[in-house]
């Protein structure tokens, strides 16, 4: 089973990475893709016979990295699934194994996801789509469906013909609910996800407390919420998620700027 793992970079060295340190360092012959969106090419010395790397110096966000790594896998001819990865997420370093053996034992589903904790034990993904007060969920190994619940990116594996018939992720979803778009549609032609035997963590860069740096990252928040919106699939997610993190976001800061940039952008 080849498997091209794709990881999106931003300012960060791929060896400083959670991706690299607990999973890839460990894969001496495995092929992968770096996609870096920082503005200066950091990370092109990796580039080998085996690393694949891109610089996209106009940051088109995770979406962009996607799209092109399903580019490059039917340039290689004989990759069959991309594992999406990100900075920011640590995994068990018997991940790799554990997913191709689940992609051989069910060869009728596309989509395969580990279960993804945050902040100790909490549940981060796969979440659950009907309105609740957690939105994560702990599941156990197995079949579940994307109509009730869906994953987040970063270590989800998605075989290449399933990706091609959607169209692949939008690009103008650079990086904010372009899963919830992305496995929303998935749903349509291929219900069916399998969560592997294997849990990752997931640390967040986002627990900046400067008013100025959260409002400019909230603004390319809502770019991902305005385009995601329209997707009639998952439109009444997007505007919960976004309540709620504007709420969450105001009470931090004290600041009314949150919800004024909201009303002008949805009005």
């Amino acid at each position: 089973m080849n498997i091209l793992p794709v990881v999106v970079l931003y300012n960060i060295d791929f060896r400083k990475t959670n991706a690299f340190l607990t999973l890839l360092s460990q894969q001496n012959d495995c092929r992968i893709l770096l996609y870096e969106n920082s503005p200066e090419p950091m990370n092109k010395s990796y580039a080998s016979e085996t690393v694949y790397y891109y610089h996209d110096a106009q940051n088109g966000g995770v979406s962009a990295a996607y799209n092109y790594g399903a580019e490059l896998a039917d340039r290689l001819g004989d990759v069959e699934a991309l594992l999406l990865l990100d900075e920011d997420t640590r995994f068990e370093a018997d991940y790799l194994s554990k997913l191709q053996s689940a992609m051989t034992q069910n060869p009728d589903v596309n989509l395969f996801v580990p279960q993804v904790l945050y902040a100790g034990e909490e549940p981060f993904s796969p979440i659950h789509r009907g309105l609740r007060l957690k939105r994560g969920a702990l599941l156990g190994e197995g079949r579940y469906s994307l109509k009730q619940y869906l994953p987040v990116n970063s270590g989800a594996c998605i075989r290449l013909s399933a990706f091609r018939q959607i169209g692949g992720y939008h690009p103008f979803i650079r990086l904010d609910f372009a899963d919830f778009d992305f496995f929303s549609r998935l749903a349509v032609v291929s219900d069916t996800f399998y969560r592997v035997d294997s849990v990752a963590r997931q640390s967040f860069s986002n627990e900046e407390t400067q008013a100025d740096r959260l409002f400019r990252r909230y603004q390319f928040y809502l770019e991902g919420a305005s385009v995601a919106s329209k997707n009639k699939l998952i439109s009444s997610m997007v505007t919960v998620e976004v309540l709620r993190h504007v709420l969450a976001l105001t009470c931090r800061t004290r600041s009314l700027r949150f919800i004024t940039e909201l009303i002008k952008r949805f009005k």
